[in-house]
């Protein structure tokens, strides 16, 4: 199975268009036509710049694969025993070195 990778700059460009929407929706929802900026109160401008930090960080954190879960720890492609044998095999030891190295790996007593 093929694994697509996302650009970063493309989450964040959504991030950014996101948190305006929302500031846009917000905005039109809480301030109805004719209160102006101040009508409803000076604590809406926190939030106004709050929500869409928030919804910034978390897309980005999603696109930085905060959320994916990490692999579980892989087994070392070769086991010690393995290379013991690749090593005999290539020639690069001995017969009674391969059995003593063996014998010492598998906790045999000679």
């Amino acid at each position: 199975m093929e694994t697509r990778h996302t650009n970063p700059i493309v989450w964040l460009v959504l991030a950014v268009v996101l948190a305006a929407g929302l500031m846009a929706v917000f905005a039109a929802v809480v301030a109805p036509a004719g209160t102006g900026m101040m009508g409803v109160g000076m604590g809406w401008g926190g939030l106004f710049m709050i929500v869409p930090a928030l919804v910034l960080i978390f897309i980005l954190l999603a696109a930085l694969g905060t959320f994916t879960p990490s692999p579980a720890y892989a087994r070392p492609a070769w086991s010690a025993l393995e290379s013991l044998n690749v090593r005999y095999a290539r020639g690069e030891i001995s017969r009674e070195e391969y059995l003593r190295m063996r014998a010492d790996l598998e906790g045999v007593r000679p």
